[in-house]
C-alpha cells in the first residue's frame, strides 16, 4: 500500500470514528423532535385552510356557494363544508359534497326540509349554485361535523349519520380512511384515551370562531404533557363559520408540496401546519415562517415579517397550566425545564399571533 492510499484510508477511518462519536454523543443527549423535519422549506407552498364551516344545510347563515365565494374572496385555498349531521340527517344523511353537485342537492332537499330547523337561501333567496374548485383554484375537502356526542370534525370521509357515541364515530371514520379532530373542546373534558386508541384522530381546535374557548390552549398543553413525546396532538384554528362575523377569524397554514388531497392528508397526519390568528377579522398574515431547523438540542425559526415577541410555551405540572419558558427565535435544551416534554412557539406581531405545532422532547435516562 503506498502512502497516498494509507493517508486516504486513514482519513476514511477517522471520518467513520467521528461519525460514530457524533451519533453516540447525540443519542446520549436530550433531543427535540420536530414535526417539520420532513418539510422542504425551499419548495413548500403555503395554503390557507378552514376546516369548520356551516351553511344553511344546518345552522349557518350562508348558502353553500355563498360561503365558498366568501372564503375565496378572503384568499383561502382549502375549505371543508362541515354542517352538523344532527341538523340534516332526517332528510339527507350525507356530506355536502361535491361542490359541483350543490344545485342537485338543493333540489333533492328543498321540498322535504323542516323549515323550523333549516332554511335555504335566506340571504339571497336563490337556489344553491354549483362551484368548481379547480376553476376557483381551491381544494374542496369532504367533511362533516358529527354532533350527537362530542362535536367531531370529520375529513376525507363521507360519514354523516347523526347517531352514535365517540367510539362509533371514530370507527366509522376510520373504516372510510378518514381523519378527525375534536372541535371546540372547551365544552368537554375527555381526550387522551381517544387519541391513544385512534391514531386517525390527529388533533383538536385551539381556536374556534373569535376565540370562544381561550382555555383550550391550556387544555391542549395538558394533553400534550400526558402524551408527548410518544404521540403529538396537532392544534387547529378554525372559524366554525355560522355568520358574517366568523369569516376569516383564523387560518390554518398548511405546508404542502402541491394542493392535492394526498398532500393534505400527509400534512394532517404529520403536523406540517402552523396557525395564524389575526387581530382583525379577515386579516392576512404579516408573519411567514420560512424555515424551522432542528438539530438535536436546538430549534431555530426563520421568519419574514416583524415579530414583537417569540414565546416558547410548555406545561407546568405543578400549577397544571401553560407558561412561557423562553423568548426568541431560537431555543436550546438548556432553556427548557427538566420536567418539560414538549415546547411550542407563539410569534406575536402587530397583526396577530402565529402558532407552531409542538416539538417533542426525547429525554435520555
Amino acid at each position: 500500500m503506498n502512502n497516498n492510499v494509507r493517508i486516504t484510508a486513514g482519513f476514511l477511518s477517522l471520518g467513520i470514528v467521528l461519525a460514530l462519536l457524533a451519533i453516540l454523543y447525540l443519542t446520549d443527549r436530550d433531543q427535540f423532535i420536530s414535526p417539520y423535519e420532513n418539510v422542504d422549506w425551499e419548495t413548500t407552498e403555503y395554503y390557507h385552510v378552514n376546516l369548520h364551516t356551516h351553511t344553511t344545510l344546518s345552522d349557518g347563515h350562508y348558502d353553500p356557494h355563498q360561503a365558498i365565494d366568501k372564503y375565496h374572496e378572503l384568499d383561502y385555498d382549502i375549505l371543508a363544508l362541515t354542517d352538523h349531521d344532527t341538523h340534516h340527517d332526517h332528510v339527507r344523511d350525507k356530506t355536502l359534497y361535491p361542490w359541483t353537485m350543490l344545485n342537485d342537492i338543493y333540489h333533492e332537499l328543498k321540498d322535504e326540509i323542516k323549515r323550523d330547523s333549516i332554511t335555504f337561501g335566506e340571504n339571497s333567496n336563490e337556489e344553491w349554485q354549483n362551484r368548481d374548485p379547480e376553476e376557483l383554484n381551491m381544494l374542496s375537502v369532504e367533511g362533516s361535523e358529527m354532533s350527537d356526542s362530542h362535536h367531531i370534525g370529520s375529513y376525507l370521509s363521507d360519514y354523516a349519520e347523526a347517531e352514535g357515541d365517540e367510539e362509533t364515530i371514530f370507527q366509522e371514520i376510520a373504516e372510510r380512511d378518514g381523519l378527525a379532530i375534536f372541535n371546540h373542546p372547551g365544552r368537554y373534558d375527555k381526550y387522551v384515551d381517544f387519541f391513544r386508541k385512534h391514531r386517525h384522530v390527529v388533533g383538536m381546535e385551539i381556536y374556534n370562531q373569535v376565540d370562544r374557548f381561550p382555555m383550550d390552549r391550556a387544555k391542549w398543553d395538558r394533553i400534550l404533557y400526558r402524551m408527548m413525546p410518544e404521540q403529538a396532538i396537532w392544534g387547529f384554528a378554525n372559524d366554525d363559520t355560522h355568520s358574517t362575523k366568523h369569516f376569516g377569524a383564523n387560518r390554518n397554514v398548511f405546508l404542502l408540496p402541491d394542493m392535492s388531497h394526498d398532500s393534505f392528508r400527509e400534512a394532517m397526519h404529520h403536523g406540517h401546519i402552523y396557525l395564524y390568528v389575526p387581530e382583525e377579522l379577515g386579516g392576512r398574515p404579516g408573519i411567514k415562517i420560512t424555515n424551522i431547523e432542528t438539530s438535536g438540542s436546538r430549534i431555530s425559526l426563520t421568519i419574514e415579517g416583524e415579530a414583537n415577541e417569540v414565546q416558547w410555551i410548555t406545561h407546568n405540572p405543578e400549577s397544571d397550566d401553560s407558561y412561557s419558558v423562553h423568548n426568541g427565535l431560537e431555543i436550546t435544551m438548556a432553556d427548557v425545564p427538566e420536567d418539560a416534554n414538549f415546547v411550542r412557539a407563539v410569534i406575536i406581531s402587530d397583526d396577530g399571533r402565529t402558532y407552531t405545532q409542538p416539538f417533542g422532547i426525547q429525554r435520555v435516562e
